[in-house]
Order: C-alpha cells, then sequence, then structure tokens
C-alpha cells in the first residue's frame, strides 16, 4: 500500500505542475485541457488520501514486505461465475450508450434498457429463491 500512496501522491503533484505549466503556454483561455487537468491532479490526490487514511486502520498488507515472496499473497481473491455471460451482455449494452451518446439520444435512452437488463442480471446472479447464497 505504500507503493501506491507514493504512487497517487506523485501522480497528483505532476499532473498539478503540467496543468499550471500547460494553462500559462495556453493563457489559460483553453477550456478543456486546463480544468481537465486539474481534475486529474485532483483524483490522484483523493486516491493518495483515501489510501493514507485506509493505511493508518489496516495491518501492513503483504505487498509492503519488501523481502516477501508471490506465494505469500495468495487466498481468497472473491467469488466469480466462471461461466457468466451477464458482463459480455452488459459490455456490448455500454458500448450501445457510448454509441448512443455520439449518434442520439434515442439510442441513448434504449440501449439504458439492455443495460439495465444485464447490470441486474449480474448483480443477481447468485442470487436465487430467498436470497440464496
Amino acid at each position: 500500500m505504500r507503493t501506491n500512496i507514493a504512487l497517487f501522491g506523485g501522480l497528483g503533484i505532476f499532473v498539478f505542475i503540467v496543468a499550471f505549466i500547460y494553462g500559462f503556454l495556453t493563457g489559460f483561455e483553453e477550456l478543456a485541457g486546463f480544468p481537465l487537468l486539474l481534475l486529474t491532479g485532483g483524483l490522484g490526490f483523493m486516491l493518495w488520501f483515501y489510501l493514507r487514511i485506509t493505511a493508518k486502520n489496516t495491518d501492513e498488507m503483504d505487498s509492503d514486505n519488501s523481502g516477501g515472496e508471490i506465494h505469500q499473497m495468495t487466498g481468497n481473491y472473491g467469488e466469480f461465475a466462471p461461466w457468466s455471460w451477464w458482463p459480455l451482455g452488459l459490455g456490448l449494452a455500454c458500448a450501445l450508450v457510448v454509441l448512443g451518446l455520439a449518434v442520439d439520444w434515442w439510442v441513448f435512452f434504449l440501449a439504458l434498457i439492455p443495460g439495465v437488463f444485464f447490470l441486474v442480471g449480474w448483480v443477481m446472479e447468485y442470487n436465487r429463491k430467498r436470497y440464496a447464497h
């Protein structure tokens, strides 16, 4: 976690420096680049802050051990459905949503219907009858 804290803190500082250099070179008149670079730097600092707060309340992670081996990081990473088709449908629906943003609003709203369907299907994949797991 220490590596991630340093990475996102450095990213925030770097992007803020680049943002002000970019703003100075464009005369702070460009309405997309400078504000978006500031938001990107803010995102880096937001992640830096979250990871610092989380590191104070958790034990040292396996990745923080510089002499650690890969096999020491083994464990349960979650339960995933190996043959689930829901993510594929959700990906296609998201592609249609983005296409709708590019083409017209009616395509966007029509694409939200399968998007919500596949999202709910993926979330509720393991729920059967009375919320069984």
